[in-house]
């Protein structure tokens, strides 16, 4: 099929497009490679994830590849998560993913510490509430006999990579040079509380964590979420702080209501660099909004490390941080726009 052939399949098809339409485009071009579809159809890839959709279902609905006799236990609920992999955009993560998912992949106990860090960011984006498994092996050994997810997931992985290719990574550095994660890339709640060891079987669980400020004692760090378009359905009138960049270095941010200057929370944050045993550290991750476009949970940007610079008032505290790593163009430039 040519080019222009590719064309007319998406142009002649309605904007908000439905499995069916994908699935009509796939069966056209014969065609069961995520990446080779996206490119001969032009569509963005997250016309895939809208719903409960996913590249598995299309292929199935398409019948280019067969359906399963009989439902295989737990499939259904995992291709439900695997659109949480669409900003998987550091090239170390992608490959550590794909290798956990991959037919011979290693049992979790024989992985070094950093690939079992990425082991648990996995589980627990698959299983936010721990699935039911009592480890970590149990819950990674089931992947084996889910098939159409791993392949799935694989193909994802690869498109994203190849799609965010050129993106340079600066890992986390000094005292966080252990946690896998890099600056200005992007990741979801479950896996910034395993990468900081904070999520763990018999412990917290992701997806019971709702709070926009975390504290990591084993790191000694303040971990702060901010979601900055904060809409009045979305957060209730004592939770719409105010949290925005005033400059590619600075970070304007109000604490928890309930937090005074004078409180244990209050003086930590203000004396956090003291470089004694009371010494501690912050992380900021910063989203545009609670969800995305295709109504998925969005996921934040880690900015990096920060350093208490000043603050004002108390219950909430408006503080500003100085940023170690400036924003990137892209990012300053859409925020003051819209300052």
């Amino acid at each position: 099929m040519s080019s222009s052939d590719a064309h007319k399949l998406t142009s002649t098809t309605p904007a908000r497009v439905t499995v069916s339409h994908l699935a009509q485009e796939a069966k056209a071009l014969g065609t069961t490679q995520l990446a080779d579809f996206l490119d001969r159809t032009g569509r963005d890839i997250s016309d895939l994830y809208r719903g409960s959709s996913s590249w598995t279902a299309i292929l199935r609905r398409a019948e280019l590849i067969p359906a399963p006799t009989k439902p295989t236990p737990g499939e259904s609920d995992l291709l439900k998560r695997v659109h949480c992999f669409l900003h998987a955009d550091d090239t170390e993560r992608a490959e550590a993913y794909k290798r956990l998912v991959q037919e011979d992949a290693r049992p979790y106990e024989s992985l070094v510490a950093r690939d079992q860090t990425f082991a648990r960011m996995l589980f627990f984006t698959l299983w936010d509430k721990a699935g039911g498994f009592a480890t970590y092996e149990e819950g990674l050994d089931s992947l084996r006999g889910q098939h159409a997810v791993r392949s799935e997931i694989r193909q994802l992985l690869t498109y994203v990579k190849q799609a965010s290719a050129g993106c340079t990574a600066t890992p986390l550095a000094g005292p966080h040079a252990h946690i896998p994660m890099s600056i200005h890339h992007a990741y979801n709640r479950s896996e910034i509380l395993a990468a900081m060891g904070v999520a763990r079987l018999g412990g917290q669980m992701p997806g019971f964590f709702a709070q926009g400020v975390l504290w990591d004692a084993a790191n000694r760090t303040d971990a702060l979420l901010v979601t900055l378009n904060k809409s009045e359905r979305e957060f209730s009138p004592t939770t719409r702080y105010k949290d925005y960049a005033l400059s590619a270095t600075r970070f304007h941010w109000e604490s928890q209501n309930s937090t005074a200057s004078t409180s244990p929370t209050g003086q930590r944050y203000q004396k956090h660099a003291e470089r004694d045993e009371q010494g501690s550290h912050v992380l900021l991750f910063v989203r545009n909004n609670k969800d995305t476009h295709i109504g998925k949970a969005q996921p934040w940007i880690l900015l990096g490390p920060a350093t208490y610079e000043q603050h004002t008032g108390s219950k909430p505290m408006a503080i500003t941080w100085r940023l170690h790593h400036p924003l990137r163009d892209d990012m300053w430039t859409s925020r003051h726009a819209s300052a």
